[in-house]
């Protein structure tokens, strides 16, 4: 009988049939590579080492020169810790405590809130991402939150301080509770409305520029 030729062409195997052969186990090192080898099929969805910079082959032939290239890195680095044991170590010198960088003294136990800070105190503020509510805060622009925070921490120590009348600047002003309207009455001559007022407002279409309160004093214009 005539010999015919195979109608296929036979592929020749990777030569890394077997899994890598590591210097240490992998139990030490914490590696699975149990499941790198030459021959790997196609289909695998893991992860091979370097696979990422070989493309435009056969995937065994590209796991193949992946695993070459990865093995090849692990030999560098281990010469590489290897010379690094040889070099000699030199011993630290301690720091003489004239250079030592010297330690600022607490005032305030550490973590104290910013709240109970004194206004001139550098730590009077929340650093940046804090997401809290600062009081005062929502009028000061255009500066860093760090200086925005302590400048409003301060704003509102002093205006606790004035309510509480620990502080007084100036003339001290006399808390009075408003006055309510009579019965009946919506639009008084020495306030305005509250905010969110549903109601009609003669003129208010034509009034800008000012707060809600402000706009609404006198709504209906009447001599005072």
């Amino acid at each position: 009988m005539n010999s015919q030729k195979a109608p296929y062409k036979v592929i020749q195997e990777a030569k890394f049939m077997e899994p890598l052969a590591r210097s240490k186990p992998a139990q030490e090192e914490g590696w699975n590579n149990t499941k790198l080898k030459g021959s790997m099929v196609p289909g695998y969805t893991g992860y091979v080492p370097k696979g990422q910079h070989f493309f435009g082959q056969r995937y065994a032939q590209a796991c193949d020169n992946a695993l070459k290239s990865f093995e090849a890195d692990l030999v560098v680095k281990e010469k590489d810790e290897e010379t690094l044991r040889m070099i000699p170590r030199r011993p630290l010198t301690p720091v003489s405590k004239a250079n030592a960088y010297p330690v600022k003294q607490r005032d305030f136990a550490y973590g104290t809130s910013p709240y109970r800070l004194p206004n001139e105190h550098d730590e009077k503020y929340f650093v940046s991402g804090y997401t809290g509510f600062v009081p005062q805060a929502r009028q000061l622009l255009a500066k860093s939150y760090p200086v925005i925070t302590h400048e409003a921490l301060s704003i509102h120590q002093d205006v606790q301080d004035r309510v509480r009348g620990r502080k007084s600047l100036g003339t001290p002003t006399k808390l009075t509770r408003a006055k309510t309207a009579p019965p009946g009455v919506i639009y008084t001559r020495q306030s305005g409305l509250i905010p969110n007022y549903t109601g009609h407002v003669p003129a208010m279409k034509f009034k800008y520029g000012r707060t809600y309160g402000a706009t609404t004093v006198n709504a209906l214009n009447q001599s005072i």
